[in-house]
């Protein structure tokens, strides 16, 4: 019988099991993040050039197009079709009109459901978990971001 191994024997460092697992939610986290939000009409590269211009706003074309890995040219439809749909504002500033700044409408801004939907599936995702469980989730994250921080 061909067993399947367990995790814990799949890696032979510790670090190699972290970096796997912090993948690995974060893979599940942004699939499940781009479903339900193909629910709103959204494409899944469409949520992270969203995503992207809500922690950066007033970003340039090529920057978030270097953000995205994607070409500036795939960014910009990307943008035109967000500009119509009235997520998106593109401006181009006075002191250089070769540039393109990004950012999302305050229409969007108001009745953002990303937001709402992140926390909503993190919310219901934890609402499992021991108070124990919880206490040892955001001590191990905690540990992660200091050991991350402080290697910048």
């Amino acid at each position: 019988m061909n067993q399947k191994p367990e995790l814990q024997d799949l890696w032979s460092n510790p670090s190699e099991r972290v970096v796997y697992l912090f993948k690995a939610v974060h893979k599940i986290y942004r699939d499940q993040i781009y479903e339900k939000s193909r629910q709103y009409g959204f494409t899944g590269p469409q949520i992270g050039l969203i995503i992207g211009l809500s922690r950066n706003p007033y970003i340039t074309l090529k920057e978030m197009s270097e953000c995205l890995g994607l070409s500036k040219s795939t960014v910009s439809g990307m943008v035109d079709r967000l500009v119509g749909q009235g997520v998106v504002i593109r401006e181009i500033p006075e002191d250089n009109r070769r540039t393109v700044r990004l950012s999302i409408s305050p229409d969007f801004q108001k009745n953002n459901f990303l937001k709402e939907l992140a926390n909503k599936y993190i919310n219901d995702s934890l609402r499992k978990a021991s108070e124990e469980d919880l206490d040892k989730i955001i001590t191990g994250l905690e540990i992660l971001h200091q050991l991350l921080t402080e290697n910048e």
